[in-house]
């Protein structure tokens, strides 16, 4: 009887961080501070990164280029290319600290969430540049809404007790309309 030879294949992970690509090639598997890349089909290892400190959470882009590892304690995410290994980036939230971090849709930009809110930094990977909404409402990404095209952004921020819904242009992060809520 022949047996196929990944079927004993056992991977040390990190927390449950083991997460497949969004287009399904690839697997990703975080153990202490190392991040190995497998390819789905065979498992045999693509890439292999290693991160700064352990790694506490990973996320992939959607359009399954490159894949960020985070250390929120130490407010520390870097960023990998699957394609091109040799390029990464390494973004620092600073002293504000780090909450929360994810990809924005277009797969350029990554949103860090400070910690109590103080404020989300756009990290804008092709121009190595950040952006800043300050007082954001909630530290949850589920309550940051794109518009269908990905050219809006839309953000609740707090201040001084009010509510209002800020609309950012996601071309150059400007605001281009504020709304006040009830």
């Amino acid at each position: 009887m022949a047996t196929n030879a990944n079927e004993d294949k056992v991977f040390r992970i990190n927390n449950s961080l083991c997460h497949f690509s969004r287009n399904g090639a690839y697997l990703a598997i975080a153990f202490q501070a190392n991040l190995l890349i497998k390819d789905v089909e065979t498992l045999d290892t693509c890439q292999s990164f290693v991160f700064v400190d352990v790694i506490q959470y990973m996320e992939w882009s959607t359009n399954s280029e490159y894949i960020l590892c985070a250390n929120i304690k130490r407010a520390i995410v870097q960023v990998y290319s699957i394609h091109c290994p040799q390029w990464k980036c390494k973004l620092i939230e600073g002293s504000a600290g780090l909450q929360s971090v994810t990809w924005s849709p277009d797969s350029r930009h990554i949103f860090t969430i400070a910690d109590f809110n103080i404020q989300l930094s756009i990290w804008n990977l092709e121009q190595q540049t950040v952006s800043y909404i300050q007082n954001v409402k909630s530290s949850s990404f589920d309550k940051l809404r794109f518009s269908l095209n990905g050219e809006r952004l839309a953000v609740i921020v707090t201040e001084a007790g009010q509510d209002t819904v800020e609309i950012y242009k996601t071309k150059n992060w400007k605001i281009s309309r504020v709304s006040t809520t009830n």
